[in-house]
């Protein structure tokens, strides 16, 4: 059996308003004729606060992709040092003790990969397994969970999971398409560690990726000379409420006892009530992107961090969705193993 155990997070010291934002947003967009009739986006995001790696100001200026890669690796780093001492801390496992380690990120690319970086830092062992894990979106929490555990299935060691991503790195300030927008409403910066293996609170029961044909469109990144611009189709909350409740149906009949779910938006976290009958637990998701934004990959496990910290009991549905289109679906149980 695979648990999960000793997950935390780490955020940049920049915490910003949404009121700020959309202070900021004013002044980048003023040049859009019609930005005003998206006004309602920032106010009805769901989002109050988040934590962006650069001071507000320097949004509002072009940036090269040369320039914000290196910040996303620079910035990365930071943030992973302080969150996996804290899992290896809390796990009370030594660096050599780690068989693999899972990197997870859809926002920033760097080879050698990050996990690299890790291992020279904490003395990891050199035959470490990694797999570097890049292109999952949002999805990448729970699909990023599911690998791990495929990974301890066969090795039988502790795997070190992190999941980092800096959406706000991504911003094109010239760009005033709707997306981009949308993007500026929603998105924030962070990065969560955990360990799997044969011990912990949260007890691995099965998992399903699903893909849906001829759905490339719907979401993911487009490659600029500047950087990576964001893909949002405005179809994905139907989306999602008319096609995940069949996936669900296929996963599984259990009778769950909450809903660990992506904090991607109000529109996506509605249609999750839909499908979920407004369950009590959905409100977790809420919370999260009240509190960080939508943090992509990250966000649904600070939701399962939320519930570990409140020490719920019972089994759950973890599910968040990605380019691909994607779901990822895993059943957990949490109780005091």
């Amino acid at each position: 059996m695979s648990f999960l155990m000793g997950i935390n997070s780490s955020f940049p010291r920049n915490k910003v308003t949404q009121d700020e934002i959309l202070k900021l947003s004013k002044k980048i967009f003023s040049r859009k004729r019609d930005f005003e009739k998206m006004l309602p986006v920032y106010k009805n995001s769901g989002v109050k606060s988040r934590f962006l790696v650069n001071n507000l100001n320097w949004y509002g200026n072009l940036h090269s992709w040369e320039e914000r890669n290196y910040l996303f690796k620079k910035n990365s780093l930071l943030l992973l040092k302080k969150c996996v001492r804290k899992t290896l801390q809390e796990s009370n496992l030594k660096p050599s003790e780690i068989g693999g380690i899972v990197t997870v990120n859809t926002t920033g690319i760097s080879t050698p990969t990050i996990d690299v970086e890790l291992i020279n830092y904490f003395n990891f062992k050199n035959n470490t397994k990694r797999l570097p894990i890049f292109g999952f979106g949002c999805a990448g929490g729970v699909l990023g969970f599911s690998r791990a555990i495929e990974m301890h299935k066969t090795i039988n060691k502790p795997i070190l999971v992190c999941n980092y991503e800096l959406c706000s790195l991504t911003f094109r300030p010239q760009i005033d398409s709707n997306a981009n927008i949308v993007s500026t409403a929603l998105f924030g910066d962070g990065a969560v560690s955990y360990i799997i293996h044969n011990h912990g609170p949260c007890k691995f029961i099965k998992s399903m990726d699903y893909t849906w044909k001829d759905t490339l469109e719907i979401m993911g990144w487009e490659v600029k000379d500047d950087g990576l611009s964001v893909v949002f189709d405005k179809s994905i909350p139907s989306f999602i409420t008319n096609e995940l409740a069949v996936v669900v149906k296929q996963f599984s009949s259990q009778k769950y006892d909450g809903y660990i779910l992506h904090s991607g938006g109000m529109k996506i976290i509605k249609a999750y009530e839909k499908i979920f009958k407004d369950h009590e637990t959905i409100g977790f998701a809420k919370q999260i992107l009240s509190n960080y934004g939508n943090v992509s990959s990250v966000s649904v496990l600070l939701v399962l961090k939320e519930l570990l910290e409140r020490n719920y009991k019972g089994i759950f549905l973890m599910s968040a969705l990605g380019p691909g289109f994607s779901a990822g679906l895993v059943e957990v149980e949490i109780d005091d193993y």
